[in-house]
Protein backbone atom coordinates (compact mmCIF):
# COMPACT_ATOMS: atom_id res chain seq x y z
CA UNK A 1 0.00 0.00 0.00
CA UNK A 2 1.51 3.32 -1.11
CA UNK A 3 0.62 6.64 0.54
CA UNK A 4 0.94 9.54 -1.94
CA UNK A 5 0.57 13.22 -1.04
CA UNK A 6 1.46 14.97 -4.33
CA UNK A 7 -1.58 15.41 -6.63
CA UNK A 8 0.46 14.86 -9.81
CA UNK A 9 1.80 11.61 -8.40
CA UNK A 10 -1.76 10.65 -7.41
CA UNK A 11 -2.88 11.28 -11.01
CA UNK A 12 0.02 9.15 -12.28
CA UNK A 13 -1.03 6.43 -9.83
CA UNK A 14 -4.58 6.48 -11.22
CA UNK A 15 -3.23 6.19 -14.76
CA UNK A 16 -1.02 3.27 -13.75
CA UNK A 17 -3.83 1.55 -11.85
CA UNK A 18 -6.32 2.00 -14.70
CA UNK A 19 -3.83 0.49 -17.15
CA UNK A 20 -4.08 -2.78 -15.20
CA UNK A 21 -7.86 -3.12 -15.64
CA UNK A 22 -8.99 -6.27 -17.41
CA UNK A 23 -12.77 -6.24 -16.65
CA UNK A 24 -14.00 -3.11 -14.92
CA UNK A 25 -13.32 0.20 -13.30
CA UNK A 26 -15.62 1.62 -10.62
CA UNK A 27 -15.26 5.28 -9.62
CA UNK A 28 -16.85 7.02 -6.65
CA UNK A 29 -16.05 10.72 -6.92
CA UNK A 30 -17.19 14.12 -5.76
CA UNK A 31 -17.22 15.58 -9.26
CA UNK A 32 -14.97 13.42 -11.46
CA UNK A 33 -12.01 15.62 -10.60
CA UNK A 34 -10.16 16.69 -13.77
CA UNK A 35 -6.75 16.45 -12.10
CA UNK A 36 -7.33 12.68 -11.99
CA UNK A 37 -9.98 11.75 -14.54
CA UNK A 38 -9.43 14.23 -17.38
CA UNK A 39 -5.90 13.08 -18.16
CA UNK A 40 -4.97 11.68 -21.61
CA UNK A 41 -3.37 8.53 -20.18
CA UNK A 42 -6.42 7.74 -18.06
CA UNK A 43 -8.82 8.42 -20.95
CA UNK A 44 -6.78 6.16 -23.24
CA UNK A 45 -6.70 3.35 -20.67
CA UNK A 46 -10.48 3.55 -20.22
CA UNK A 47 -11.12 3.54 -23.94
CA UNK A 48 -8.83 0.53 -24.41
CA UNK A 49 -10.60 -1.31 -21.58
CA UNK A 50 -14.16 -0.90 -22.84
CA UNK A 51 -13.24 -1.67 -26.44
CA UNK A 52 -11.32 -4.81 -25.48
CA UNK A 53 -14.32 -7.04 -24.78
CA UNK A 54 -18.12 -6.63 -24.60
CA UNK A 55 -18.13 -7.58 -20.91
CA UNK A 56 -15.71 -4.81 -19.89
CA UNK A 57 -17.32 -1.72 -18.38
CA UNK A 58 -16.84 1.43 -16.34
CA UNK A 59 -19.31 2.72 -13.76
CA UNK A 60 -19.07 6.13 -12.15
CA UNK A 61 -20.92 7.60 -9.19
CA UNK A 62 -20.59 11.35 -8.68
CA UNK A 63 -21.79 13.27 -5.65
CA UNK A 64 -22.44 16.55 -7.45
CA UNK A 65 -22.63 17.51 -11.10
CA UNK A 66 -22.85 21.32 -11.27
CA UNK A 67 -19.18 21.96 -12.09
CA UNK A 68 -19.02 18.95 -14.37
CA UNK A 69 -21.88 20.31 -16.48
CA UNK A 70 -19.94 23.54 -17.04
CA UNK A 71 -16.57 22.13 -18.06
CA UNK A 72 -15.18 20.48 -21.14
CA UNK A 73 -14.26 17.10 -19.64
CA UNK A 74 -12.70 14.54 -21.99
CA UNK A 75 -13.99 11.62 -19.96
CA UNK A 76 -17.58 12.84 -20.43
CA UNK A 77 -16.90 13.01 -24.18
CA UNK A 78 -15.68 9.41 -24.06
CA UNK A 79 -18.76 8.43 -22.08
CA UNK A 80 -20.99 9.92 -24.79
CA UNK A 81 -19.16 7.99 -27.51
CA UNK A 82 -19.21 4.69 -25.60
CA UNK A 83 -22.48 5.06 -23.69
CA UNK A 84 -23.24 1.34 -23.60
CA UNK A 85 -19.97 0.62 -21.77
CA UNK A 86 -19.56 3.67 -19.54
CA UNK A 87 -22.35 4.50 -17.12
CA UNK A 88 -22.62 7.48 -14.81
CA UNK A 89 -25.07 8.04 -11.97
CA UNK A 90 -25.62 10.91 -9.56
CA UNK A 91 -25.37 9.54 -6.01
CA UNK A 92 -28.51 9.13 -4.00
CA UNK A 93 -28.82 12.12 -1.66
CA UNK A 94 -28.02 9.95 1.37
CA UNK A 95 -24.45 9.51 0.05
CA UNK A 96 -23.68 12.98 -1.36
CA UNK A 97 -21.68 14.01 1.69
CA UNK A 98 -19.66 10.79 1.99
CA UNK A 99 -16.09 12.06 2.46
CA UNK A 100 -14.17 9.28 0.68
CA UNK A 101 -13.46 9.05 -3.02
CA UNK A 102 -12.07 5.96 -4.70
CA UNK A 103 -11.40 4.05 -7.88
CA UNK A 104 -11.57 0.26 -7.96
CA UNK A 105 -9.93 -1.83 -10.66
CA UNK A 106 -11.20 -5.36 -11.17
CA UNK A 107 -11.14 -7.29 -7.90
CA UNK A 108 -7.95 -6.03 -6.32
CA UNK A 109 -6.71 -2.54 -7.28
CA UNK A 110 -7.77 0.54 -5.31
CA UNK A 111 -7.09 4.29 -5.24
CA UNK A 112 -8.52 5.78 -2.04
CA UNK A 113 -8.77 9.27 -0.55
CA UNK A 114 -10.39 9.48 2.88
CA UNK A 115 -11.09 13.22 2.53
CA UNK A 116 -11.44 15.49 -0.50
CA UNK A 117 -8.98 18.12 -1.65
CA UNK A 118 -5.23 18.15 -1.37
CA UNK A 119 -4.97 15.24 1.02
CA UNK A 120 -2.96 12.02 0.89
CA UNK A 121 -4.21 9.11 -1.18
CA UNK A 122 -3.58 5.41 -0.88
CA UNK A 123 -2.91 3.26 -3.92
CA UNK A 124 -2.78 -0.49 -3.65
CA UNK A 125 -2.45 -2.68 -6.73
CA UNK A 126 -3.35 -5.92 -4.97
CA UNK A 127 -5.71 -5.63 -2.03
CA UNK A 128 -8.69 -7.91 -2.57
CA UNK A 129 -10.10 -7.40 0.93
CA UNK A 130 -10.19 -3.60 0.73
CA UNK A 131 -11.38 -3.68 -2.89
CA UNK A 132 -14.21 -6.04 -1.93
CA UNK A 133 -15.25 -3.80 0.98
CA UNK A 134 -15.46 -0.73 -1.26
CA UNK A 135 -17.16 -2.70 -4.07
CA UNK A 136 -19.96 -3.62 -1.66
CA UNK A 137 -20.35 0.05 -0.71
CA UNK A 138 -20.25 1.12 -4.37
CA UNK A 139 -22.89 -1.43 -5.38
CA UNK A 140 -25.17 -0.36 -2.53
CA UNK A 141 -24.97 3.28 -3.59
CA UNK A 142 -25.26 2.37 -7.29
CA UNK A 143 -28.49 0.47 -6.70
CA UNK A 144 -30.04 3.47 -4.91
CA UNK A 145 -28.85 6.13 -7.37
CA UNK A 146 -30.23 7.47 -10.64
CA UNK A 147 -28.65 8.09 -14.02
CA UNK A 148 -27.63 11.69 -14.47
CA UNK A 149 -29.74 12.69 -17.44
CA UNK A 150 -28.41 16.26 -17.39
CA UNK A 151 -24.96 14.99 -18.39
CA UNK A 152 -26.38 12.60 -20.94
CA UNK A 153 -28.14 15.50 -22.66
CA UNK A 154 -25.07 17.67 -23.07
CA UNK A 155 -24.05 18.08 -26.67
CA UNK A 156 -21.29 15.87 -27.98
Amino acid sequence: MNQITNRNEQAEGIINLSSRAKKRILIFSHELEPVYYDQPGFISNCKDLVLRHPQCHIKILIQQNENLKKMDHRFIDLMHRLASRIELKLCHEDYRTHPETFMLVDDQGIFLKHTPGRTPATIDLENRRLNDEYQRFFNTVWDQSDYDTSLRQLSI
